[in-house]
């Protein structure tokens, strides 16, 4: 089975009924996995509503900031839902920003890559012996857990949760190939940064470790604009990309292209409040670079391309800056379009 017969979106919907309807809709066209997100809805709950609502699609949480709960509460989330599931879940994990770990969440945030491959390993470890009866023991940087008296009483409908992490740059690809189950990338990516920092990383992580690259499951994601109306499309993905000019932990994304001079104006524009100069500062040729969009067989093209690069894909409409309308729009496009069953 190649990429494009493994299709991820987003778990998308203005309201609840929109969430549970448009996952129906990408599980009757055959998309692999649907993926929660965590800022406006807990990624968990919606996971688990989700799970309840289907058959057969995969229900993932895409992604749940992993400091900002223990592992312990992460195992027997990611064992609750595998369960309601019926061995559907796939535990998406990620560091996010410091920022938003620190003033949001008073979460210490540390060193993102270390901190985040403990937090996998400690989560797995519990997974793995929650039914045994036996004292789980993890000592790390970040972590130090003593777990004793404890079996979980629930039987397993497999023998072990995938574990899925984010990753942008070099280093926290490098520690998803050394400890997790598979790697989803960041919606704004180009093709060289896949090939030259996120696909070398992971390789890296898997060689260091002792892992085939059989062993792992890379699902680079794209921002893809289906429109006929290519000036509109390309206006709907500067919008989502402006939306991470403003944020300097994506700087270097810029810089390997030479659009750090767009970045900045659009940070600049942001943070004096002028709303309107932010997406004007992203130019078309940065929409061409890390996106998808225009008329479907343009988006093809993109989506093929990347798709030689990967195991499956996630494909997200633009996000940022558009309305709730728009969004279902885009969304429903790109399950038509790409779903195995719907073409």
């Amino acid at each position: 089975m190649g990429a494009l017969d493994r299709i991820s979106v987003a778990a998308i919907g203005n309201s609840v009924a929109d969430l549970e309807a448009e996952t129906l809709r990408a599980e009757a066209a055959g998309v692999e996995c649907v993926w929660a997100p965590e800022l406006f809805r807990s990624a968990v709950t919606q996971a688990s509503y989700l799970a309840a609502k289907t058959e057969r699609i995969d229900v993932a949480t895409g992604i749940v900031w992993a400091f900002t709960r223990s592992p312990f509460i992460h195992a027997i989330t990611a064992l609750d839902i595998d369960e309601m599931s019926g061995g559907r879940f796939r535990f998406g994990m990620g560091a996010g920003v410091k920022r938003l770990n620190e003033t949001w969440h008073n979460a210490n945030y540390g060193k993102p890559a270390p901190h985040l491959r403990e937090a996998i390993e400690a989560t797995r470890l519990i997974m793995r012996q929650a039914s045994a009866g036996e004292p789980i023991r993890y000592q790390g940087e970040y972590y130090d857990i003593d777990i004793k008296g404890w079996a979980r009483p629930h039987e397993a409908p497999r023998e072990a949760v995938p574990i899925y992490t984010a990753a942008v740059q070099a280093g926290m690809a490098r520690m998803a190939g050394d400890v997790a189950d598979g790697l989803i990338g960041h919606p704004i990516q180009s093709l060289r940064w896949i090939d030259e920092v996120v696909v070398d990383g992971f390789e890296t992580g898997l060689s260091r470790s002792g892992r085939e690259r059989g062993d792992f499951d890379y699902l680079p994601t794209i921002c893809c604009a289906i429109d006929d109306d290519e000036g509109r499309a390309i206006e709907m993905a500067r919008r989502t990309i402006s939306f991470y000019a403003t944020v300097k932990t994506y700087a270097p994304l810029w810089e390997m292209h030479g659009f750090t001079d767009n970045a900045v104006a659009a940070g600049d524009a942001f943070r004096r409040g002028d709303l309107a100069a932010v997406p004007a500062a992203i130019s078309d040729e940065m929409v061409e670079t890390y996106c998808a969009a225009g008329p479907l067989d343009k988006v093809r093209a993109r989506v093929e391309a990347t798709a030689e690069r990967a195991d499956g894909l996630f494909l997200t409409p633009p996000t940022y800056f558009i309305s709730a309308e728009e969004l279902s729009e885009y969304q429903g496009r790109i399950i038509d379009a790409f779903g195995p069953t719907a073409n």
